[in-house]
């Protein structure tokens, strides 16, 4: 069972999704487009809410091992599901993954508007698809500094990032590959979207080949290579 999981200020309905369902379609593989953010929209996403929905796939495909796509945050929370049930990963396939988030505010929202935002409680952000406002709670800064950090993980993984990601820096992938024994990273030309046309390629290629099908570019033996 594959399935994808969503970053910050996203839904089930994220370009990056989107494609890759069509895309491994043609293959005859069924992507599930996952909702991290529970019934409230994108404001309620937390920490555990994503990693109930990620429970949640798990118990509707059966309790069989999970390959995972993970976006951003949603990056972040396959992994962290990844290491906390490593027998229900089969493998990861993480696009930027989020890791230390709750230690990035800071750089994401500047000094002052990150004050302002535990003063006035909640901060307005733009949703990056539509312009439409969406207030995110003081909470979720608290929640992601006490649970966001960087997993440690068994499981194979392939880690696509962007070499120009504006949002997480691409070391925080290289220390998480550094210390997960069966990971690998691609470094690509792109930035935190990884919406340039080669890059969706190579998603769609690493996701294909997670699944067991041709075009990625599978570790077959040897130590991880850092980057290709």
């Amino acid at each position: 069972m594959v399935a994808y999981a969503h970053g910050f200020l996203s839904s089930a309905q994220s370009s990056k999704g989107r494609f890759l369902r069509e895309r491994l379609a043609r293959h005859g593989i069924d992507v599930e487009l996952l909702t991290l953010n529970g019934e409230a929209g994108p404001a309620a996403l937390t920490p555990q809410s994503a990693l109930d929905a990620l429970q949640a796939h798990w118990q509707r495909a059966g309790g069989v091992p999970l390959t995972l796509v993970g976006s951003s945050f949603g990056g972040w929370a396959a992994a962290r599901y990844a290491e906390l049930h490593p027998g229900r990963v089969r493998r990861l396939l993480l696009l930027n993954p989020g890791f230390e988030l709750g230690r990035r505010w800071e750089c994401i929202v500047g000094t002052a508007a990150l004050e302002a935002w535990r003063r006035d409680g909640a901060r307005t952000f733009a949703m990056p698809s539509t312009g439409e406002p969406c207030q995110v709670p003081w909470s979720f800064v608290e929640q992601t500094r006490a649970e966001a950090g960087t997993p440690a993980v068994s499981t194979e993984a392939v880690v696509l990032h962007g070499r120009r990601d504006e949002v997480v820096p691409p070391s925080l992938s290289e220390a998480f590959v550094h210390a997960s024994p069966l990971a690998r990273l691609v470094l690509l030309e792109d930035d935190h979207a990884l919406t340039a046309p080669p890059s969706l390629e190579r998603i769609a290629r690493e996701a294909l080949a997670a699944c067991g099908g041709e075009g990625g570019s599978p570790r077959v033996g040897g130590p991880p290579r850092a980057w290709d």
